[in-house]
């Protein structure tokens, strides 16, 4: 009886696998429309839907369905479509807005393209066709950054559609190269972007485009505070400075101060991201009203005041601190970080009790500064008028 029901299950095994079929291969070369063996160029084999015979109206349907197998060509043009299921494909390669269909056509219709059958296990070989479209052009040039690249920072070309979209990264000294543009209006920048540098049209046509220079402007340190008109914590937003050419962040600090690099222009301020009953007061360079913007020319700016204003009323926070005693318990302080710029502070008391009497709404971490064996704990303030909390140090 056990040898049944192996003998069983070894069958119904085999059965299941022999339902399986294996996946095929599809090979070939690839040749640019000049002849030449191009290396890195996409090739696709694309399932053709059920049926002997497709006509000119389904040639653009066919052509947006999902590859089941995608590769690049090497050095020497060839390229291997591995793991495609047994059934009909075109195949296709060259650059997504012009494609080029085996055996050397640009139509994906009975008449031009060639289908491609795949049996279980079976390598179709010699599938070689020419290219009749451009692989695109050479873009290349070199940025010049007053600041100098950092890493990461990229050169960008930015056509009409959502793939013509390339990035390459700069070089140390801002070159940079484009391999394969295809034909089109692009815009050359950078990112990130620096301040005042504007991207420049670049026409990509039938032959390579050398020489592009982007040169961004020399910038100026402007500096100054946030402040609040309750004179309570700052919410954590985006400070940031605009014009028609850039859109410049601020970096702020914890105690409200903040820097920014910008180039010599006249620039608006905007207070984003902050929660609702927050708002923007004023902006001022000493006795000098710039709500309405102001100037960076040949040097550094600084004492500039960003006024806040907050809600009315804002919840406060109390609570206490369980587990110490003596000066470990009035030596410490009570640490929070939240939807705010820096840190917030408390004293304890020695009975252990503390409080926050201005508390911005929104998730903190709460720490007890000088007791190693707290644990941060999660403290949510609510827009309640109070919200209480008790850290217990183990």
């Amino acid at each position: 009886m056990i040898a049944i029901v192996l003998a069983l299950a070894l069958w119904q095994q085999g059965g299941a696998a022999a339902a399986r079929p294996a996946n095929g291969l599809i090979t070939g070369q690839v040749r640019a429309s000049d002849n030449s063996l191009p290396a890195g160029v996409r090739v696709a084999a694309i399932p053709v839907p059920a049926g002997t015979i497709y006509s000119d109206s389904e040639a653009l349907g066919i052509s947006a369905l999902t590859p089941v197998s995608t590769t690049q060509t090497d050095a020497q043009g060839r390229f291997r479509l591995e793991n495609v299921p047994p059934g009909r494909y075109l195949v296709q390669g060259g650059l997504a807005n012009n494609t080029t269909y085996y055996p050397g056509v640009t139509s994906a219709n009975s008449r031009t393209a060639t289908v491609v059958t795949v049996t279980a296990g079976q390598t179709v070989e010699n599938i070689d066709f020419r290219l009749q479209g451009s692989l695109g052009q050479r873009v290349s040039g070199r940025v010049h950054l007053s600041e100098g690249t950092s890493p990461g920072q990229a050169a960008t070309l930015t056509g009409s559609r959502i793939e013509e979209f390339l990035s390459v990264p700069l070089g140390s000294d801002g070159t940079f190269e484009f391999a394969r543009v295809p034909p089109g209006l692009y815009l050359l920048s950078t990112f990130p972007p620096p301040p005042g540098l504007a991207p420049i049209a670049v026409p990509v046509r039938t032959s390579d485009v050398t020489g592009l220079e982007l040169t961004s402007p020399p910038t100026r340190n402007v500096t100054g505070r946030i402040v609040m008109t309750n004179g309570g914590p700052i919410p954590s937003g985006i400070l940031s400075f605009y014009n028609t050419q850039s859109y410049v962040g601020a970096t702020v600090n914890g105690d409200g101060t903040f820097t920014a690099k910008l180039h010599a222009a006249r620039h608006q301020v905007d207070v984003a991201g902050m929660p609702i009953g927050y708002n923007l007061v004023s902006v001022r360079i000493g006795s000098t009203d710039a709500m309405g913007g102001f100037t960076v020319a040949n040097a550094d700016v600084s004492g500039i005041v960003v006024t806040v204003s907050a809600p009315p009323s804002l919840p406060r926070l109390q609570g206490k601190v369980t587990g110490l005693t003596g000066a470990r318990l009035t030596s410490a302080k009570v640490e929070l970080t939240g939807p705010i710029f820096g840190t917030l502070t408390a004293s304890i008391r020695p009975d252990g009790s503390f409080e926050f009497p201005i508390m911005i709404p929104g998730l903190y971490e709460a720490r007890l500064a000088g007791v190693a064996e707290f644990k941060p704990i999660e403290v949510v303030v609510t827009d309640q008028p109070l919200t209480t909390v008790t850290l217990t140090v183990k």
